[in-house]
């Protein structure tokens, strides 16, 4: 079993025995281990033709509440009797216990290892960490819980915090959200003021101040452009996702260096995005009270059942759908910094050679190690290219095999950042 530089397989290991040893009958490290071995062998297997998909939680059966499910609950389905956990187990169960509603549950049984004791149905909340949804994610899960995403392709949580990935013949710690960069941050301060500022006189309450709202705004876009990536990421068919300056600087980008197959006309339904976030800020201003600071604005807008909030809230995750499907014709779907439509089935055509480019290790891009890029598919390289002529670009490349990168140039040099996956 071979080891990443910076992660290794005995230190997950131990991570994950850590967090189960105060609990009673918690397994050995041998035990761990074979847990592991047993999990990824069965992401090498085929259940009628597809690729087997499961997580599976180490929990024992008295954790979890009887009499409790979904949307805010767990439902605990406990068998009368055991399984032993193999590969072929969970090849068998994977389609009864669904990838995003479902994880199978084990827990070891004194000297006979590891035994499946149920299925427990989560519900799809949990993926509102990367698919950008507004409700909360429910119960809390304390456990490990073991992702068995792919072919080779194996995840380690801590509940929903991601502990480690184990792909191929590597091991590495957690990547990066890179939607909590200062990059996106600071790229997009001056637009989303711009948007407040339209706002303000009269057409937003004074609950909130100009500042709240606008830090509100852009966590709310980020949540637009999380639903995208995901939407592309689950169609497996991968894609391309750019962001230019906007008015006349973008059009000039596109112009320059993008050929769209399908231009978009610049009327108004290419403001759609920003009249929605506009509504929906106005109403979680309406639903807050006097002082409201943007932690709990945020909150508002995560947690209320205000009809009018989940009508927009539908629209929001209506436009997300349709940009996601722009981005299954060949070619870069293209937006403007206020995420209107430029075009889409766009060629870079940047007449440059990107031999290096830098992979960041911090979220600030400071910490770069030196990347080759002849690896790399076209998408990825005809981005670098773009970004090494247009500074204010940022793309977003999504690989047919689900992973994400984010690409920018940072002080004139092109970087990426790995970004974290479920």
């Amino acid at each position: 079993m071979a080891t990443g530089s910076d992660f290794t397989f005995p230190a997950l290991v131990g991570q994950l025995h850590d967090l189960l040893g105060n609990v009673a009958g918690a397994p050995t490290l041998e035990q761990i281990r074979e847990v592991c071995d047993v999990l990824y062998s069965s992401s090498l297997l085929k259940e009628e033709g597809r690729a087997v998909r499961a997580r599976v939680i180490l929990a024992p059966p008295e954790a979890f509440a009887t009499a409790e499910g979904p949307p805010d609950g767990i439902h605990a389905v406990r068998f009368s009797v055991t399984h032993a956990l193999t590969a072929n187990e969970i090849k068998r169960l994977s389609p009864a216990a669904s990838f995003f509603h479902s994880v199978v549950a084990v827990w070891p049984d004194r000297d006979r290892g590891f035994r499946i004791w149920g299925i427990l149905n989560t519900g799809p909340r949990w993926l509102n960490l990367v698919a950008g949804g507004r409700k909360p994610l429910g119960s809390e899960i304390s456990y490990p819980i073991i992702h068995v995403r792919d072919p080779g392709w194996v995840l380690f949580y801590n509940g929903y915090n991601l502990m480690a990935e184990w792909r191929g013949r590597e091991f590495h710690g957690p990547r990066m959200d890179v939607f909590q960069s200062r990059l996106l941050n600071e790229r997009f301060a001056g637009h989303r003021i711009r948007l407040v500022e339209e706002l303000m006189q009269g057409c937003l309450p004074a609950t909130m101040e100009s500042t709240a709202y606008a830090d509100l705004a852009h966590l709310i876009s980020l949540q637009f452009v999380k639903r995208i990536i995901n939407l592309v990421r689950t169609s497996g068919h991968g894609g391309s996702l750019l962001i230019v300056p906007t008015a006349k600087e973008g059009s000039d980008v596109a112009t320059s260096w993008i050929d769209c197959k399908y231009s978009a006309a610049p009327d108004i339904a290419g403001l759609r995005f920003r009249r929605l976030l506009q509504s929906i800020i106005r109403r979680v201003g309406q639903l807050s009270p006097m002082g409201c600071s943007t932690e709990e604005a945020w909150e508002i807008f995560r947690n209320s059942n205000d009809r009018e909030l989940d009508r927009l809230e539908e629209a929001f995750f209506e436009l997300a759908r349709l940009f996601s499907d722009l981005m299954q014709v060949d070619g870069a779907l293209v937006l403007d910094s206020g995420l209107g439509i430029v075009g889409f089935g766009g060629e870079i055509r940047v007449d440059r050679n990107v031999l290096h480019v830098g992979m960041a290790l911090d979220l600030d891009g400071r910490n770069v190690k030196q990347w080759k890029v002849q690896s790399d598919g076209t998408r990825h390289r005809s981005v670098y290219r773009l970004c090494s002529v247009e500074p204010e670009v940022i793309g977003f490349v999504i690989s047919q095999d689900s992973q994400v990168r984010m690409i920018a140039n940072v002080d004139d040099s092109v970087i990426f950042w790995a970004h974290t996956m479920i």
